[in-house]
């Protein structure tokens, strides 16, 4: 099968302007993770066709005419880029893996995503959407809070003064995200508690991967105790990993039900992976989606899961195939022939 790898690569240089953020570039996969997925695809007999997305990319798409793309892309601008290529290959009406537009938008905006959560009783923490601080005398949430851009992945502006327990605070660094991100800045309470990932595969039905406890016990206090763009660049050896996690069966149930439900709510298809963080008082609150988890086969959180279940990186990345071609019946054709 000819296959496109739809990606945005790290530069090898990294050079941000002063008026950009400084993690710019924190979604973008390096050159290993390109590497790995190439080779598991090209050792299950497939032609790949790697394409680092740019302003070209419908006319790379349309001179290797793949019978899919196997869609890991970020997109480069806009607050729903992640949509784009999906949305470039429906209008191509070229197959691709992973979720469509829809889905890739909605996640992206954190805001909404959290709107859908509360419509469909999944748990969620409170939240406001602030554009700047003029109106901010009071706040009807809990200190300590959280402020996070509203259209970000990677834990992309997010350090050791994203938790706030003062309004002063609280008004500084939403003028920092505001400021520095060009959007409005969602602000959440803080959940203390124990931090889960949980990863999604395939479709008919969703199989939830052996979730995942990130525990950051042993991060100085004064850093933050969360995945931060400033712990997993800098500390992220001092961060327990337990895969499965220790969890009761209840709650372990209760997770994997609501990883279930959040999949279908925001209709993700082939692979997904979400974030809870589980309170003192037993509440799993989920605080975003991913649809674009990193597959990076040293450091990725995805990857990890779907080795404990028993799957190697090439099992896996294959998997993620298959998930995406069984909806095509001329691919399947193709691969029956």
């Amino acid at each position: 099968m000819k296959i496109v790898l739809a990606f945005n690569g790290k530069p090898e240089e990294v050079i941000v302007e002063d008026a950009e953020p400084p993690d710019r570039y924190a979604e973008f996969d390096p050159p290993h993770t390109i590497a790995s997925i190439i080779d598991a695809l090209v050792s299950s007999g497939h032609q790949v066709y790697p394409v680092n997305v740019g302003e070209d990319f419908i006319e790379k798409i349309k001179s290797i005419s793949p019978h899919i793309v196997f869609n890991i892309a970020e997109g480069t601008k806009g607050e729903a880029r992640e949509s784009q290529v999906p949305s470039i290959l429906e209008w191509l009406g070229i197959p691709y893996i992973g979720s469509g537009p829809l889905t890739m938008a909605v996640t992206l905006d954190k805001p909404i995503t959290k709107q859908i959560f509360k419509s469909e009783g999944i748990p969620t923490p409170h939240f406001r959407i602030y554009s700047d601080t003029t109106e901010i005398s009071k706040i009807d949430l809990s200190f300590p809070l959280i402020v996070k851009p509203s259209h970000e992945g990677s834990s992309m502006g997010l350090n050791r003064k994203s938790i706030v327990y003062t309004i002063d605070e609280l008004k500084d660094r939403i003028n920092t995200i505001t400021g520095l991100y060009k959007q409005e800045a969602l602000v959440e309470e803080f959940i203390e508690g124990r931090e889960i990932t949980v990863g999604i595969l395939g479709n008919n039905p969703p199989e939830v991967l052996p979730p995942k406890e990130l525990d950051f016990s042993e991060v100085p206090e004064e850093l933050g105790r969360f995945a931060s763009g400033e712990i997993k660049a800098k500390y992220w050896h001092l961060v327990k990993q337990s895969c499965p996690a220790h969890l009761e069966e209840d709650m372990a149930n209760k997770i994997r039900e609501i990883a279930l439900k959040v999949f279908k709510v925001l209709k993700c298809r082939d692979l997904a992976r979400l974030d809870i963080r589980l309170s003192k008082d037993g509440i799993p609150y989920v605080l975003e989606v991913n649809p674009l988890p990193d597959l990076d086969p040293k450091e990725g959180n995805f990857p990890h899961m779907a080795k404990v279940r028993g799957l190697s990186y090439m099992e896996l990345i294959n998997t993620i195939l298959k998930a995406g071609v069984n909806r095509y019946p001329a691919l399947l054709k193709m691969e029956d022939g």
